[in-house]
């Protein structure tokens, strides 16, 4: 009980400030498009033998890069609703050239452009001509996550010093190991700035070099973008600015690593706050995460939080992964995610026949 009202507060608390509304909008942020993660079944069955404990972390048992089969499967679900969905897919535009790193003897780092990637894949050579017809329908709408979703210095850090772990995953192609599944502790690779990401310069070349993939990519500008782990710092903000960036996606708090205190701080913003630069913070204050447990009631839960959302006239921004949507690994896992969104939108559509689906940039545009 105490748990339930201590929810039900914090939901209040984090649609009362902030940007109004009257109108019904409901905006879906897909975040890890484009990333490897889990490479295959195979190596999931290595490191199952290898002693790690791959079943305390669902994207580890669920996630992969995107396929042929996902997005079609996933496209053949949007075009079949009458009043379609829009998917902000916020995109990774390179992952680590591992074969490079190798050749190098892990004194360097390099990164490949995702469309190397999906070379290298097998039924995955129609995946960036999907993503375009998804963008040319507009219910498939890419914006900017970042380079990588890595901790390149904390990885490759790790890589020199010899973790038996984090080299055994290498050679398998997998950077992606969560914490929860390894045997020795460590910090997390998926923060990509956070504790010990690099200094501005390093932040800066990243920051610039996804800018440029994701112009590459899809031919246009992302006019916001979303920080791996929702964990960033002031450097991030001004870089951001400086390629054109305004709007900053998130969750409810922002984690900020401080160097002085050497701990992890949490910041709070509202939907349509602005900082210093004159950037506007956006809000997720609805959770649609199906993969990551069978028990939860997703269907009636996310919609009370929408419905919250709608009370205090705020839009509601829901929060639903890629790995949702993936089923190279596990073809259930797809199938059963997508019912259980069909079940939510339906039942939206039932309650406000007036619902509006939006991209996040169209959000931006009306907050602005």
């Amino acid at each position: 009980m105490i748990k339930k009202i201590k929810k039900l507060v914090s939901t209040n608390l984090t649609n009362i400030p902030g940007f109004r509304t009257s109108r019904k909008i409901v905006v879906i942020e897909s975040d890890d498009w484009g990333s490897i993660r889990m490479p295959n079944i195979d190596v999931l069955a290595k490191l199952r033998d290898k002693g790690f404990k791959v079943d305390n972390c669902k994207y580890m048992l669920n996630d992969c890069l995107e396929s042929n089969d996902d997005l079609e499967y996933l496209f053949n679900f949007l075009e079949g609703r009458q009043k379609k969905p829009v998917i902000t897919a916020n995109f990774l535009t390179a992952n680590p050239d591992f074969e490079k790193i190798k050749q190098a003897d892990f004194q360097n780092y390099f990164n490949e452009p995702l469309e190397e990637t999906l070379s290298r894949y097998p039924n995955h050579d129609n995946v960036k001509s999907l993503w375009l017809k998804g963008m040319a329908n507009k219910y498939f709408v890419p914006q900017l996550h970042g380079r990588e979703h890595l901790n390149v210095n904390v990885w490759m850090k790790d890589l020199q010093e010899g973790n038996e772990e984090t080299n055994f995953a290498f050679n398998h192609n997998l950077f992606g190991v969560s914490t929860v599944a390894t045997n020795v502790k460590r910090q997390s690779y998926q923060e990509a700035f956070g504790k010990n990401s690099g200094p501005y310069e390093v932040k800066q070349k990243i920051l610039s070099e996804a800018n440029e993939q994701f112009k590459e990519l899809f031919g246009f500008n992302s006019k916001t973008f979303i920080a791996p782990n929702y964990s960033w710092d002031r450097d991030v903000e001004i870089i951001l600015k400086e390629l054109g960036i305004l709007y900053i996606q998130g969750s409810n708090v922002q984690k900020k690593y401080n160097p002085i205190l050497e701990k992890t701080e949490i910041h709070r913003h509202s939907l349509g706050e602005k900082n210093e630069l004159n950037q506007k913070y956006l809000l997720r204050n609805v959770i649609f995460e199906p993969f990551s447990t069978k028990k939860a009631e997703w269907v009636s839960d996310s919609f009370k939080q929408i419905k919250n959302a709608f009370f205090w006239q705020k839009p509601a921004v829901i929060s639903m992964h890629r790995v949702n949507f993936i089923g190279s690994l596990d073809p259930n896992n797809r199938k059963r995610n997508i019912l259980l969104l069909n079940g939510l939108l339906n039942k939206i559509e039932s309650e406000w026949p007036e619902v509006e689906y939006m991209s996040t940039e169209e959000l931006s545009k009306l907050i602005k």
